[in-house]
């Protein structure tokens, strides 16, 4: 017989009892008990990202304000 087939059979068979034994190692029942962790945390404010937008309208510069963190705009356009 051929040294290949040899070590290929070798092969299937190790493979084939490994898979024998990885139901029985994964049916074992772990039992984890829980754990009462109190953890204080402080509520802290965050900076609030904001664009300005530029625009002239009738020859006038305005300016409006968008919200990045909120999505929606914070004022209206305002005339500089």
């Amino acid at each position: 017989m051929n040294v290949k087939k040899i070590f290929v059979a070798f092969l299937l068979i190790s493979m084939m009892m490994l898979s024998f034994a990885v139901p029985v190692m994964a049916a074992e029942a772990i039992v984890v008990e829980p754990v009462n962790i109190e953890i204080e945390q402080e509520v802290t404010p965050r900076t609030e990202m904001t664009q300005i937008f530029w625009r002239t309208y009738d020859g006038q510069l305005q300016m409006r304000v968008w919200s990045i963190t909120n999505g929606r705009w914070l004022t209206d356009w305002m005339d500089l």
